[in-house]
């Protein structure tokens, strides 16, 4: 019997370890007793420009500040940001930002564009609308290809720590939680943004879908808008904002901003050589919080800077002193849509284990009206880093199985490689990738008990491999049926039960009947038994099913076709009067299955024809009707079939004959694997063959048959197969499996029949012989031979 495997694998990069430099008496010195929080506004220079320090805009802005003592205190950097107005009517922009980014040729409104495509799920193109085309990075991380599997967001919470939001753009509006929205600026649950840039970084993270404007990568989410940049607020704030984060239950929180040093330049994770010297700088507030967030789950992103060092910033780099954040904590650095670094974009550096690429560079996002359009272009980190926190709200939503940590592994395995091979310096694991995201890690596997922690069986190995007729109704009733899979990760993926199903039509087996005819049967021993004749044969059934027939057990026992016969005993007695009876009993199987049948005939000749009556039984070990259920299906499957057969030999005159076989049968089964039952299972087969002696010669004979596999008809099967895992909880993972038991009525699908031909006739001293058997179907055969036999 032939069996048909897949096989997947999938590869993970290596990790390194790097090591900070010693600047203690750099960070001494930017330590200052008492100073002041303020928005310190995005370097005004294009994209590309060599030099994106100049043009500083702090000292424009009004600080508005409240004293803190204490020497860890710094400067909070927010505009990571170049930013470019496109204006509703007019040139120009608002907030005189509009000459930081250069001249742009889109000042109007992004086109209302196509109507949105809100299913669970699609054809990839159906969600790339204008709208998604609009920001200019979605199509960068392939997000399509997980909104086409129902992912976008929906049921998750992200948290953004910036400068605000304006809670009635029509982009952002829906999908803005005000009950969890919190001001460190006055301590009230107004958020109004008056910079712009966390309303901009609001929309990349979950702009609505609605077929105008924008939408974000992860438009089901939704938002916590924690407005704490930009403003005076009380020392702990940010210490604050992550806790309520955590007990809120989002998933990820943003962080488009930086500390920075007197002079507004990032403060970078290379300048600083110890833990204790980081907690000093930050406040054990601001480390204990984090420390929380990541043995909850959620996964806080940090954009990299702004100044094209060659390396991120401090809070990105932070797993590098505090090991116990890796996978919680990732760094963000800017790429150009030609997934280039921005030269104005910090590198990943020593931090590079901990660092994505995502796009940065004239992106369109929401932009509060007020401040002179409802949308705008910025460039910077601070665009960057949403699409990674958006990101992880997606695969979240379609997997609520994984942990934060296990999210971050995956973008970082799954991330496009930029530049060196591997992990480096510049890009860390490279740019941002949905599309590879969503792939299986690892070998899958198909879970059988109610616990991950259970015995789980390779994909590859859990097969249920059938003759065609039955396979063709055990694809059309499993198809319906849906059950996972599971990666490395324990991720669950769906698939239809009927995916396990494998259709074959075995070549070998039909070459070896050709060539047995051709070269000429070995003719079974027949012994006299009182009244009686004994017929044994050896390796096949030919005993029982004769050996006029290229294939004679399909035209003649259609029940003994299900196995490999390894001998075949058949006991015929003549009653008298042209009435005679048989009993027939075969062993045999194939692989891992055993089969035993047994049949009782009664016959009678009527002139030159004949007409038979047999019944019997097959019973399987290991598979049904010829059928091999392996892996997580199979365990202990043992199967009977009781059949019923007419046959009948019609002598047409002149040397034709006319044969005719019809049989049906009964099946029940019983197993311990995830095909648990079948109960009334109906199948039937039938042949019709016509021979002519004499064809060409007086000596010669030709025969055409065509024959129908065992189908089956009707009946229940009963499965109990895994259907989904538990969610984890913060970063702890479920160990439940639902395993879902499920009846299933058989659909009855008819198979193409299977042809033979054969031609024999002597030739010499011998016998010339030709045959040819073909099964067509999903994997179908054909045996062809050609031979001559001496006889002596």
């Amino acid at each position: 019997m032939g069996r048909i495997l897949a096989a997947t694998a999938l590869t993970s990069l290596a990790v390194t370890q790097v090591h900070a430099q010693d600047l203690t008496q750099r960070i001494a010195l930017a330590g200052r007793t008492t100073v002041s929080y303020g928005l310190a506004q995005a370097p005004a220079a294009a994209p590309g420009s060599p030099d994106t320090t100049s043009g500083n805009t702090a000292a424009n802005t009004a600080a508005s500040t409240t004293s803190v003592t204490g020497s860890n205190s710094m400067l909070l950097l927010l505009g990571l940001g170049v930013v470019g107005l496109a204006a509703a009517a007019g040139g120009g922009g608002g907030g005189g930002s509009s000459s930081s980014s250069g001249s742009s040729s889109n000042t109007q409104p992004p086109p209302s564009g196509n109507a949105p495509y809100t299913g669970t799920g699609g054809s990839v193109s159906s969600f790339e609308t204008d709208e998604y085309y609009a920001s200019g990075g979605l199509a960068q991380t392939e997000a399509a290809y997980r909104y086409a599997e129902g992912a976008y967001g929906l049921g998750t919470l992200v948290s953004i720590y910036d400068s605000g939001a304006d809670v009635t753009h029509p982009d952002l509006a829906g999908n803005i939680d005000g009950a969890l929205s919190y001001s460190y600026f006055d301590n009230t649950s107004d958020v109004t943004d008056t910079d712009g840039h966390g309303t901009h970084v609001a929309g990349i993270v979950a702009g609505v879908q609605n077929g105008q404007g924008i939408e974000g990568i992860a438009w089901g989410s939704k938002l916590m808008i924690l407005q704490g940049v930009g403003g005076s607020v009380p020392a702990g704030s940010y210490a604050d904002a992550v806790t309520r984060s955590v007990n809120a239950g989002a998933v990820s929180m943003n962080n488009s901003w930086a500390y920075v040093d007197g002079n507004n330049k990032t403060l970078t994770i290379d300048q600083f050589s110890s833990a204790d010297q980081i907690r000093q700088q930050l406040g054990s507030a601001t480390i204990d919080s984090l420390d929380a967030a990541a043995k909850a789950g959620m996964v806080s992103v940090f954009a990299a800077g702004n100044d094209g060092g060659a390396n991120p910033s401090l809070m990105a780099g932070l797993p590098e002193y505090f090991p116990e954040m890796e996978g919680s904590i990732l760094g963000v650095v800017a790429v150009d849509s030609n997934h280039q670094i921005a030269s104005f974009s910090n590198r990943c550096g020593e931090a590079m284990n901990y660092c994505l690429a995502a796009p940065g560079v004239d992106i369109l996002s929401t932009y509060p009206s007020d401040l002179g359009s409802d949308y705008a272009y910025m460039s910077g980190t601070s665009m960057a880093t949403p699409y990674v926190t958006g990101a992880v709200a997606v695969l979240k939503s379609e997997f609520p199985e994984l942990t934060g940590q296990q999210i971050v592994q995956i973008l970082e395995n799954s991330a496009t490689d930029l530049g060196a091979v591997g992990i480096d310096p510049i890009y860390g694991w490279g740019a941002l990738n949905l599309r590879q995201a969503q792939a299986p890690a690892g070998t899958l596997k198909v879970e059988t008990t109610s616990s991950l922690d259970g015995p789980s069986v390779p994909a590859t190995q859990s097969t249920i491999s059938a003759t065609r007729g039955v396979a063709g109704a055990l694809r059309a009733t499993l198809s319906s049926q849906r059950m996972i899979v599971t990666d490395a990760y324990d991720r669950g993926y769906h698939v239809a039960a009927s995916s396990f199903v494998a259709d074959y039509a075995d070549a070998r087996a039909a070459q070896a009947s050709t060539e047995i005819f051709a070269m000429g049967p070995t003719a079974p021993v027949n012994f006299s038994a009182g009244t009686g004749t004994l017929s044994l044969s050896h390796g096949d059934s030919s005993a029982i099913a004769g050996t006029k027939w290229v294939d004679s057990a399909a035209m003649a026992a259609p029940y003994l076709k299900s196995f490999d016969t390894d001998s075949a005993l058949h006991y015929e007695i003549g009653l008298g009067d042209g009435i005679s009876a048989s009993i027939s009993q075969a062993g045999g199987g194939a692989g891992d299955v055993s089969s035993q049948y047994i049949a009782g005939s009664l016959n009678a000749r009527f002139g030159a024809s004949t007409l038979s009556m047999t019944v019997g039984n097959l019973h399987e070990d290991g598979g049904f009707l010829g059928t091999s259920v392996g892996g997580a299906f199979g365990g202990g499957l043992s199967s009977n079939t009781h059949f019923v057969q007419l046959g009948m030999n019609v002598a047409l005159g002149d040397g034709a004959t006319l044969e005719l076989t019809a049989a049906n049968g009964s099946s029940s089964f019983s197993g311990n694997g995830l095909l648990q039952s079948g109960s009334g299972l109906r199948s039937n087969a039938y042949a019709i063959g016509l021979s002519k002696t004499g064809f060409l010669t007086g000596d010669d004979r030709l025969s055409v048959g065509v024959s129908t596999p065992i189908a089956l008809a009707s009946g229940k099967l009963t499965m109990s197969v895994p259907t989904a895992v538990g969610a984890a909880i913060g970063n702890t993972r479920s160990e439940k499996v639902v395993m879902t038991t499920a009846s299933v009525n058989i659909e009855s699908v008819a198979p193409q029949p299977d042809l033979q031909i054969g031609y024999s006739r002597k030739a010499g001293i011998g016998r010339l012989g030709a045959g040819l058997v073909y099964e067509p179907g999903q994997s179908s055969a054909m045996g062809v031979s050609l031979g001559w036999t001496a006889r002596f």
